[in-house]
């Protein structure tokens, strides 16, 4: 028997065993446990020899549009000595189809709201299998930090694993609202710029969607941060970092830590800076805008298909008032 095929059986045991438990798991069953051997294998993962090694769960905490992605990729190489399973739930989506044992065509609005059960159950089975199978691994989940009682229940479920000790770690991104909100829709035109004639559908997020994230996003920071200051023995994170976004979003090399709770400023607290961040200007460079503008009106056709047209038009115009100001702008597009 090889390694995949006893690793497919171990999955399945889990699969059987959390869907008695947890009725969270709709969709999953033991003829997805190939598929999910696969990706867990993908890892290269190694069980520790130690009876219970230490590891590091890293969760990495911003708003949709933050720059998540780019600071995962700064931390990895801030911590060559270390390998990390990096845990994200969007990158489960497009096995939607798959695990949901439908052919629906799912238009790019509704594409995040339908995927995100069967994200979620292929995230928390790959999850449950590293944690038991994989002792010591060291994990970056990254998230919204829109539901307080999710991360909760994450961070309990890592503090308290009965086979590795883990040392949690909150790290931040900081980032004006109006330049996360406007990267929500550059992300996305860019993927439709980029798209080919497969018809996958794109991940598209929405104004409000992001607003409510920010909102939740500070208020929760603010409880973790009270949570870490008031409850030395039993707090959720031993760490807080926060970063600010990169003025070069592709310069890896800057130092962009701005809060350390191993070497904290007097004058402000964690919550302080993001929230200061946060409610800051932000000047988006007219290349950005312009870029964006292009790509809708070259994609006009495709994004009138997904009744996406009219709503970015108006976002953008929330966003970047000066568009508002400028018709030409507009009606190029």
């Amino acid at each position: 028997m090889n390694n995949l095929e006893e690793l497919t059986l171990k999955v399945e045991k889990i699969i059987e065993a959390e869907k008695s438990i947890n009725p969270d798991i709709e969709y999953l069953n033991i003829t997805h446990a190939k598929l999910i051997a696969q990706i867990i294998s993908n890892y290269n993962l190694e069980s520790s020899k130690d009876s219970k090694p230490s590891a590091d769960l890293i969760f990495l905490g911003a708003p949709t549009g933050a720059g998540k992605d780019t600071l995962v990729k700064k931390i990895i190489l801030d911590n060559p000595d270390k390998d990390f399973v990096i845990l994200n739930m969007d990158i489960f989506r497009h096995y939607h189809n798959e695990i949901s044992g439908t052919e629906e065509h799912i238009s790019d609005k509704d594409y995040a709201y339908k995927t995100n059960q069967t994200s979620y159950e292929l995230y928390y089975i790959i999850q449950e299998t590293i944690l038991q199978e994989f002792p010591g691994t060291n994990i970056i989940l990254t998230g919204t930090m829109r539901d307080l009682q999710w991360v909760q229940n994450i961070l309990t479920r890592y503090k308290n694993d009965e086979k590795t000790n883990y040392s949690s770690s909150l790290i931040t991104l900081a980032v004006p609202m109006k330049e996360s909100a406007f990267s929500i829709f550059e992300r996305y035109l860019n993927m439709v710029s980029a798209r080919d004639s497969s018809n996958i559908p794109l991940r598209y997020t929405n104004l409000d969607y992001h607003d409510d994230t920010v909102k939740s996003f500070l208020k929760n920071i603010q409880f973790f941060e009270n949570d870490f200051h008031t409850n030395p023995n039993t707090r959720f994170f031993d760490s807080i970092k926060v970063y600010r976004r990169n003025k070069d979003i592709f310069d890896l090399a800057e130092d962009t830590l701005i809060y350390d709770t191993s070497n904290p400023t007097p004058e402000k607290c964690a919550f302080a800076h993001i929230h200061d961040i946060t409610n800051s200007s932000s000047l988006i460079e007219p290349a950005r805008v312009s870029n964006i503008l292009n790509i809708i009106s070259k994609n006009s056709e495709y994004l009138k298909s997904q009744d996406l047209y009219k709503s970015i038009l108006t976002d953008l115009k929330s966003i970047l008032p000066e568009l508002d100001r400028n018709s030409e702008d507009i009606s190029k597009s």
